[in-house]
């Protein structure tokens, strides 16, 4: 699906089957058919404990329910890599994500005394510390929704550290719902509605306002970026324009065919 050095977006409007996709990917839903391989064997064929070396996964909720500190439930991602007591490792990986997700200050504030925002920042340090590691070959993380309740400092910073984990020979793939951010970080995106990926390829391909339109339902205009090489999207919240006459509406699909959405 895709390579080492990728990062994939997945969009779509809610209910498009974006986080039952990552919930397969990360084999806590049964396939109905196919199979998930990864590192060149099936995911359900790999040992629990080497899968949690080399995948992480970002879920939407990740209630702790005790009074853990923001450090140890950081530290959690690193339970597969020891029994009673860190190693040195061990608490060097901790140290790398919390400082990666500017969680230095917070460490012995117990979780449910932080804010929203911060609690997610220490879910995805507890995801990054978990596939920190020397190990030969490609690592993966699974984030769904992983911008919920950051501030854009936070997102701008979660995004580009997931890029630079990706760009380290890695396969990141993130459900996101913010077009804009899709566009600027994304290698990769996969547009999905009502269950089904209805394009795929690079993000000047498929943000594009007759895609874009056809998904979401609304009036979509796409221009160049102004800093970055990347589109820029618009919604104006009006609902898209149908075409009674036809001709407009062959010739949009025509345009739409051409850009190889994969059914």
């Amino acid at each position: 699906m895709w390579h080492p050095g990728e990062l994939v977006v997945v969009l779509g409007p809610n209910g498009a089957g974006k986080s039952t996709l990552l919930r397969l990917l990360a084999g806590d839903l049964p396939l109905q058919q196919g199979e998930v391989r990864w590192k060149e064997a099936a995911m359900k064929d790999h040992a629990p404990k080497d899968l949690a070396r080399s995948r992480a996964v970002l879920g939407q909720q990740n209630a702790v329910g005790l009074a853990f500190t923001v450090e140890e439930v950081v530290r959690m991602g690193r339970y597969p890599y020891y029994g009673n007591t860190p190693s040195r490792s061990d608490t060097e990986a901790v140290d790398r994500a919390m400082h990666t997700a500017q969680l230095d200050a917070l460490r012995m504030r117990v979780l449910d005394t932080t804010s929203g925002g911060e609690q997610q920042r220490t879910q995805i340090a507890r995801t990054f510390t978990q596939v920190d590691n020397n190990a030969p070959g490609p690592r993966l993380l699974l984030l769904d929704e992983p911008l919920n309740d950051l501030d854009i400092r936070h997102q701008h910073a979660l995004m580009d550290a997931a890029k630079s984990f990706a760009k380290e020979g890695h396969c990141v793939l993130a459900v996101l719902h913010d077009v804009n951010m899709a566009a600027q970080y994304a290698d990769r995106i996969l547009l999905m509605n009502a269950g089904r990926i209805t394009a795929s390829g690079v993000p000047d391909d498929v943000l594009t306002a007759p895609i874009l339109s056809e998904a979401y339902g609304l009036a979509a205009r796409v221009m160049p970026h102004p800093c970055h090489a990347c589109p820029l999207v618009f919604f104006d919240g009006s609902p898209k324009q149908t075409n009674t006459a036809g001709v407009q509406d062959q010739n949009h699909n025509a345009k739409a065919r051409a850009l190889s959405p994969i059914m």
